[in-house]
């Protein structure tokens, strides 16, 4: 239900005041949230222009299909070495990258 509005002019004057500043509260939210939702998506782009840069680079694509054929290359029981090696080669990884900071 809308209040009906008030005939005394200093309480039209109280209600034009609340209505303002109520107004003015949400266009900051307002502006906010759309500053936030622009901050995430700037990122999502920042991390998708990376993973784009990273997968064009002739290196790694020769990598990545270098290890692919080998892989499917490998029989069922060269596989499951392929994978302790992989693993290894990751727990490496991990163990030098803590140490390195």
């Amino acid at each position: 239900m809308i209040p009906r509005i008030p005939t005394d002019p200093v309480q039209r004057a109280e209600r034009k005041a609340n209505l303002l500043l109520a107004s003015e509260l949400m266009r900051g939210q307002a502006a906010l949230s759309v500053d936030d939702v622009g901050q995430r998506a700037d990122g999502w782009v920042r991390r998708i222009l990376s993973w784009r840069d990273l997968l064009t680079n002739p290196v790694i694509l020769a990598a990545a299909s270098g290890g692919a054929a080998l892989f499917a290359g490998a029989g069922a029981d060269r596989r499951g070495k392929l994978w302790r090696g992989l693993r290894w080669a990751w727990l490496a990884y991990k163990v030098w990258g803590r140490r390195k900071r």
